[in-house]
Parts: structure tokens; sequence; C-alpha cells
């Protein structure tokens, strides 16, 4: 019996070791978490022999850290979409949901961050916040103003998009706003896909709060969901919408998932917002 005793206290102390040992490394090395970017130097080619006839260009975030990122020009009357993508991947992977954007008229501009793409540098929430933010300087040098542009966050994008419209806020508002699969904080995401109980205001740095600066975007929003998320769950982007002001739109795809809205055709439904926002500006 002693020894059973021993046994389970050991196992407790195990348990309780590796708890510990859990939550420094999420606090230590959350890139080990929450990011899983592709490297490889995203090939414009390739997009341009799928219809995707973007120019890459090259700028520097604040800090100085080169960053490039693929542009289309808008026709005349027609606003710039900033496309920023999530945790995974780089731009080369979502060409294909900026493409009937382009062949509409829109312009677009396909937006990379340090770590992603062959960009070196650091993947930290300020750092991706401030390579956002660069994305709408390069554009401001182009001539393009913040009336002309619209921003279209996926993923964790979703926080560099929203990032980006409060920033903008402060002097000239965006034209608009897009939140595709959206979350309201990150530290809810992981209390949803992961529910043991962790300390996770103290472990986890980046925060990606868009609660704190959704009501301040002072821009049209549009918000999509799948209502089949498993990565980011659908009720996170329903509360985020909750807290957004007037005025606002938001559409639910019955059976999409994470990355897969484009296969419910959500650029028709894009497109048709875009629209509208232009008539009511006119």
């Amino acid at each position: 019996m002693c020894g059973l005793k021993m046994f389970i206290k050991f196992i407790i102390l195990l348990l309780i070791l590796a708890y510990l040992i859990f939550c420094a490394v999420v606090y230590f090395k959350p890139q080990w978490f929450f990011y899983y970017p592709s490297t490889d130097v995203s090939d414009v080619e390739n997009a341009r022999k799928n219809g995707y006839v973007a120019e890459e260009v090259r700028y520097t975030s604040a800090d100085g850290t080169p960053l490039c990122g693929w542009y289309t020009k808008a026709q005349d009357g027609k606003p710039t979409i900033v496309f920023y993508h999530g945790n995974s991947f780089n731009i080369e992977k979502f060409f294909h949901k900026m493409r009937p954007l382009a062949h509409a008229g829109y312009g677009t501009f396909m937006a990379e961050y340090r770590g992603f793409g062959g960009i070196k540098g650091k993947i930290t929430n300020d750092n991706l916040t401030a390579d956002a933010l660069a994305a709408i300087d390069y554009l401001h040098t182009q001539g393009v103003k913040n009336s002309d542009i619209v921003v279209y966050g996926m993923s964790l994008g979703s926080h560099m998009a929203t990032n980006t419209a409060f920033v903008a806020a402060q002097t000239e508002p965006v034209a608009g706003v897009i939140l595709e699969v959206p979350f309201d904080t990150l530290t809810n995401v992981i209390r949803a896909v992961f529910p043991l109980p962790m300390p996770l205001e103290l472990i986890v740095h980046d925060r990606y709060d868009n609660l704190e600066k959704i009501n301040g975007i002072k821009a049209p929003l549009l918000v999509m969901g799948g209502s089949d998320d498993i990565v980011v769950p659908v009720f996170l982007a329903k509360n985020l919408y909750e807290h957004a002001s007037e005025p606002k739109e938001i559409k639910i795809y019955e059976g999409g998932g994470h990355i897969d809205l484009d296969n419910f055709y959500n650029y028709r439904d894009i497109i048709n917002w875009l629209g509208t926002n232009e008539k009511k500006q006119d």
C-alpha cells in the first residue's frame, strides 16, 4: 500500500512538473505554439501564371526590416484591398482569394510579415502589427489615401486589419474593414480549442486583442465566419461582431470551416458589400 501511495505521489508530481514546463515553454517560446509560417520565398510568377497578375514591391517596416508585398493597382474609382493572412503559410498560399477582386477592378495588396515568405525577423504581436502598418505607408507613397483603402484580415490577420483600421481612424479612417474567420482575443481562442486551466493572462504575451479596438475602427465592417470552424470557433467571430459599432454586417457560411470560405464563393459577397458601400459613399 505504501508503495502505491508513493507511486501516485510520483505521478502527481510528474504531472505538475509537466504542467509547469508547458506553461514556461508557452511563455518563453510562443512561436512554437501559435505560428506556423512557410519560410519559402513566395513566387509571384506562379501567381501571375494562374491569373493573379501582381507585381512584387519592396518596402520597409518602421524599424527598418525589409518587407515585400504583391500589388495590383485599382481601376479609377475603386478602392485598394490590403490583405493580411493568418499565422500560417505565406502570401502565395492566398493569392486565389485576391484574384477575383483584382479581376473586378479593385486594387489588391498582399502584405507579407517578417518570419514569413523568406523575410528575416522574429514573429511577435508588435512586429506583425508594425509590418501591417508599413503596407499602408507604402500605399501612401503610391498616392493611395486611407479613404481608398479597405483592410482585409483573415484569422490572425484579423488583428492586423483591426489594428491598422484603429490606427488609421486617429487621422483618416479607412474605407472599410473585412474580417474573415476572426476572433475576439487570442486567449479566448486558446480557451475554446484547448480547455485546460492555464494562467493565460500571465503566460501569453501576444494577446492579439481585437475586442480592445474593434469599436474604434470608424469604418464599415464585414465579418465572415464558418459554422464548422474548429480552429477559431464561430462564436468568437460573433462576439467580436457584437462589440463593433455600426455600420456592420455579418455572414456565417453553414458548413464552412477555417480556410475554405472561398468554396462558398464568399468573394461574391465581398464584391457585393464593396459595391454597396461605394454607392453609400457616393
